[in-house]
């Protein structure tokens, strides 16, 4: 760097313009991954202990439709955890909760609600729309009738 300098000054002394390679080159700092979104106090890959912390024990546990190393724990019919290898793969705040807490703004379920603290949808399917963070999205599930069934966090299969 020292020697950059001295090139710059020797140019810029004798009358003519700085070299290119003198110059310094501007430092690029990497940015860092957004922070990771929490739904009612947990986020992704939060540990089984963590979740105990936060939400107690869950009232049930079944075993996961997908993959044999998987759970959900089910809070009241109102929240759900997947759980993976003890860690946490998704989050899910049912409307029978009636309201969701996402990053401390606390959301109702309804429509028109989830819509407003959301935004506009980055995404729509048959079931429901929803929007992507960084690696994680979510998503507002719906029945057949349009209306919100449940808002989840997950990773985003696609890295949309």
């Amino acid at each position: 760097m020292l020697i950059s300098w001295l090139i710059l000054l020797s140019s810029i002394v004798n009358g003519g313009t700085a070299p290119a390679a003198a110059v310094p080159a501007a430092v690029i700092q990497p940015t860092s991954p957004p922070k990771q979104w929490q739904l009612d106090g947990i986020q992704l890959g939060a540990t089984a202990r963590e979740v105990k912390e936060a939400w107690g024990r869950p009232t049930e546990i079944t075993p996961g439709d997908w993959l044999n190393e998987c759970d959900t724990w089910i809070y009241d019919k109102e929240k759900n955890v997947g759980m993976c290898d003890g860690i946490v793969s998704f989050v899910q705040v049912t409307v029978n909760a009636k309201k969701a807490n996402l990053d401390g703004q606390v959301i109702p379920m309804g429509n028109k609600d989830l819509r407003q603290a959301l935004g506009r949808p980055e995404f729509e399917a048959d079931d429901g729309w929803g929007i992507v963070h960084g690696a994680e999205a979510l998503k507002v599930f719906v029945n057949e009738n349009g209306d919100p069934v449940s808002l989840d966090l997950f990773s985003d299969p696609c890295n949309l």
